[in-house]
């Protein structure tokens, strides 16, 4: 009870709803592309649902978790995995290969995402619990597309792995949900990954038919000598998501609908 009580207190401040089936995350976790010489970060472990099979798994595991109290008890139920209390969005992400594994609060996946597939040193493979809705906005479609289904494709593959039933858990979700899978492609489909940014970035702020347009149109009308009328759109954007970010952290869960 105690700990169905700190589920619903953390749900509240931070949207989370855990999962309760430990047979449903075992599977899941031996379906994953996680093997015993991966080192993993997992978001928001919670009590440890996660935390447990994937310590069985893998090499190493590094879980980061906001809430103190769940943070301690995890530090003393694992000791073998590298509990870290604190908020993943400050973490330091490893410069060695890695991957991700985890069921995050829905209201910042969008910040989650856009931090891991942004960074210097992305992971190789990750697996998000996410909301259907907000997953399907990062899956190429062939009818209408985001900004970050055509942004992301180049350089991932974008998949959902699972469908969750809202049953499977706790507290119960209100929306479906899924397991995300963004898997590194073994050979980018861009060279020069700031440009095609400011470019998509640029094309979609000033063309209004620029979600008919399919990912791999985008990639052939990609041309480098129009670089210099694009320059600089990609990080405009993102500094306008960040402070639009700050105020959905503040509110329910909207962080998704950036890039749309």
């Amino acid at each position: 009870m105690l700990f169905v009580n700190t589920y619903l207190a953390q749900e509240k401040l931070l949207s989370q709803n855990f999962l309760h089936d430990q047979g449903l995350v075992h599977k899941l976790v031996e379906n994953s592309s996680i093997s015993p010489t991966d080192l993993v970060v997992e978001i928001g472990p919670g009590r440890g649902i996660i935390t447990q099979e994937l310590a069985l798994k893998a090499a190493k595991v590094v879980a980061i978790e906001a809430d103190e109290k769940l943070s301690s008890r995890l530090t003393a139920k694992y000791p073998q995995v590298k509990v870290v209390h604190g908020n993943f969005l400050d973490f330091l992400l490893p410069i060695e290969p890695y991957k991700v594994f985890a069921n995050p609060p829905f209201r910042i996946t969008g910040d989650i995402i856009r931090r891991l597939l942004l960074s210097p040193s992305p992971p190789g493979d990750i697996y998000l619990v996410m909301q259907s809705e907000a997953a399907n906005k990062f899956i190429p479609s062939p009818k209408k597309n985001t900004m970050a289904a055509v942004l992301y494709y180049p350089w991932w593959d974008i998949t959902i792995a699972h469908r969750f039933e809202r049953t499977d858990f706790i507290p119960k979700p209100k929306v479906d949900c899924v397991l995300l899978r963004i898997q590194a492609r073994l050979k980018s489909l861009v060279n020069n990954k700031n440009a095609y940014q400011d470019f998509v970035a640029y094309k979609f702020i000033h063309e209004r038919n620029a979600k008919y347009i399919l990912p791999l149109q985008w990639i052939k009308s990609f041309d480098l000598k129009g670089s210099s009328v694009f320059r600089g759109q990609f990080s405009k954007l993102l500094q306008e998501q960040g402070r639009l970010s700050k105020i959905h952290r503040t509110r329910t869960d909207k962080n998704w609908r950036s890039f749309k």
